[in-house]
This record gives C-alpha cells, structure tokens and sequence, in this order.
C-alpha cells in the first residue's frame, strides 16, 4: 500500500512540473456553486455561467486573482467588479454580502452584452483589445438599441430571462452586401 501512495504522489508530482494547470472557469467551478447558465444564442459554445459565493466581493475578488492573476482588473464601482483573463470575462457582484461569480467566454460578451454594462468599469479601448473588435463598444451599442437588438445587461439585471439576441453582429463589416461580377461595386 504504501507504494501507491508513493506512486501517487510522484504521478502529483510529474503532472505539476508539466504545467498542467486549471483555467478560471475551473477555478470557480471547484469552489463556488453553479447557479445558472446562460447561452449565447449566436454561438452554443459561448456560454456565461453564473455561481453563487457565500462570501463579501473583496474576499471572491482577492481568492481569485490569488490563485491566476488576470490580464487586468476594474475598480470595484456600485458593488461590481471585472477580471479579464485570456479566454474569460468575470464578473464579481456583491449583493447583501453575497457575491455573484459571473464568468463568460469572450464571444458570450462581444456577441450578447450591453457595452453600457462596462461603463467605469473597463475602457472600451481595452474591450476593443479583449474582444478583437474595432469599436465594439459603438457597433454593439447600435445593434443593441436596435428593434431587435435584445443585449445582455449582466445577471443581476437581465438573469435566466435572457435569451440572446434575436439579430447576429457582425463586427467584420456589412455581411449585406450583395450583387456579383459587374455589379459595379
């Protein structure tokens, strides 16, 4: 038995020195409890899911840049707080010393959120970076205040009632363009 246990320990070991290392999604996931989950209707791959910490904002915010620290952090502004780490967008929201852990994919916040929902909180020009997009925050704003625009105002604000919006961005250009050889475009 005891040989196991030094088998194990050595496997511990072996997978530590590879690097082999959680990202933030599995950080929250292994501590904080799933709440909801909520789909981009654009792209089924780009989710935001939304856990429940038992704990005050500072201490979730400080817990979590403890364990990967984030490519940048937003000032705490009425109660909310943005981590931006490679391939997620965190959100921290602190109701009656209860913390909300929002952490959505990249496309789930360039493809669904309000850019207001940043507002004093990330510039647009580091959203721009994040997001690949040339002027998210106005292009997003103008499908948003669309008719049929219907854009993600954070889970405090719009929670399980989202559903995506009901028209597709297209932050690369018109995809309206139409015609074909010797239309004269």
């Amino acid at each position: 038995m005891k040989w196991l246990t030094g088998l194990l320990t050595a496997f511990i070991l072996l997978l530590s020195a590879c690097g082999i290392t959680k990202d933030i999604q599995e950080i929250v996931e292994d501590r904080y409890q799933l709440e909801d989950v909520i789909e981009s209707s654009v792209d089924s791959g780009d989710v935001s899911k939304v856990y429940k910490a038992d704990k005050d904002l500072a201490s979730v915010a400080s817990y979590l840049q403890d364990q990967i620290k984030p490519n940048e952090v937003s000032e705490v502004k009425e109660g909310k707080q943005i981590l931006v780490y490679d391939d997620y967008i965190v959100t921290l929201s602190e109701e009656d010393s209860n913390t909300l852990v929002e952490v959505a994919t990249v496309g789930f916040v360039r493809d669904n959120y309000q850019p207001s929902f940043f507002d004093g909180l990330l510039a647009y020009y580091i959203l721009d970076e994040i997001l690949d997009v040339d002027d998210w925050g106005k292009k997003q704003k103008n499908r948003c205040n669309s008719s049929s625009g219907n854009c993600y105002g954070g889970y405090s604000a719009t929670g399980g009632a989202y559903k995506g919006p009901t028209n597709t961005p297209s932050f690369r250009g018109s995809s309206s363009r139409g015609g074909g050889p010797g239309t004269g475009k």
